[in-house]
């Protein structure tokens, strides 16, 4: 009798190792989908935002272009001629943008950085103050007051309607009352 429970036992215990052997194998598969579909996702939303940045690019070339064909009329033939320059940079800087995937514009960002490290440190300083000040000029602003010295304040009198007062700089708003 003590054979068939132990070979019960043991059978259910192979069954129960296999359930679990394939709940793991059906959830890794599932893990492995649903990294590859957000990769993807990932790797989409990266070359939108390449592909607007390579437009933009190209505006301010154009921009740059046409800003050059003005000053070709006037006095400034030399600026003409630098700000032409960077408008075919931008142009061209544009353009491989657009043709190159994103590892192969990384293969060329650490290419540069390899043969140029002082302009690529430059440019990634420059670029980080860039961002730093735009970061720190489009953050919310604090709810506090913006006065400094008196200050006008609002407050009920004891007849129950609003009264006027203005307290000193550094007084609490109970000093405040009890000044009224």
């Amino acid at each position: 009798m003590i054979d068939r429970g132990e070979s019960a036992s043991g059978s259910a215990t192979a069954d129960l190792k296999q359930k679990v052997s394939e709940d793991i194998r059906s959830v890794s598969d599932f893990a492995s989908r649903e990294v590859a579909s957000a990769s993807d996702k990932a790797n989409d939303a990266a070359t939108d935002q390449k592909n607007i940045l390579a437009e933009k690019l190209g505006v301010v070339a154009h921009a740059l272009e046409k800003v050059a064909t003005e000053l070709d009329s006037g006095d400034n033939r030399d600026v003409s001629k630098v700000t032409r320059n960077l408008g075919t940079s931008l142009r061209s800087a544009s353009d491989s943008i657009q043709d190159r995937s994103l590892s192969e514009i990384a293969g060329m960002a650490e290419d540069f950085g390899r043969k140029q490290p002082l302009a690529f440190l430059s440019i990634a300083a420059i670029a980080g103050l860039a961002a730093s000040r735009f970061l720190t000029s489009s953050a919310p602003k604090s709810g506090r007051s913006q006065s400094h010295g008196t200050a006008a304040s609002r407050q009920l009198s004891p007849s129950g309607g609003p009264s006027t007062s203005v307290a000193p700089t550094g007084l609490t708003a109970a000093e405040d009352r009890a000044h009224d």
